[in-house]
């Protein structure tokens, strides 16, 4: 009986313990993750050519990247990316460019001045701006240069691959 109760109890303690508040009213689990919405940029040359490509002459590397916001006094503050690969060509949608990509710039743009730049070598400085859905969820528009961006994959219905986007250099 008493290995009875504390099953229930540890089982009634752990849903209790597990319920998230303030994100989209509640009900997941804590412990899952949560699935967070990125920007991606994939960078390729006036002939169509990925320089984030490691086997392209005069690829662009991580540490020839930069992608920082400004503060109020002017101050840089470094923003957290990473290099995905192309997708590969079994999947339902593939993509056969690297991409520059962060969940950190979303979060951003829903609570500051949503004003990014991203700097590739020492040279290339472009000024991203990020409209969101009404919902905060999603990119509806992304601007570089004050230059509506295309989206790489543009009839993808996918929210999340909608946020792939192009420069062009």
């Amino acid at each position: 009986m008493k290995k009875i109760l504390i099953v229930l109890l540890v089982l009634f303690i752990a849903n209790v313990g597990c319920k998230k508040t303030g994100i989209d009213g509640g009900g997941l689990c804590a412990c899952s993750p949560i699935e967070g919405t990125y920007l991606s940029l994939v960078i390729k040359n006036a002939n169509g050519v990925d320089l984030l490509n490691p086997a392209t002459a005069g690829y662009f590397d991580k540490a020839q990247i930069q992608l920082y916001t400004k503060d109020a006094n002017n101050a840089i503050k470094q923003l957290n990316f990473q290099m995905r690969y192309p997708f590969p060509s079994t999947s339902k949608t593939s993509l056969n460019f690297y991409q520059v990509s962060s969940y950190e710039i979303i979060g951003l743009a829903k609570s500051i001045d949503n004003t990014f730049y991203l700097k590739l070598g020492n040279d290339k400085l472009y000024e991203i701006n990020i409209k969101l859905t009404a919902d905060n969820r999603f990119i509806e528009k992304l601007l570089i240069n004050k230059a509506e961006a295309t989206r790489e994959l543009p009839t993808e219905t996918d929210p999340y691959l909608r946020s792939i986007f192009t420069i062009k250099i």
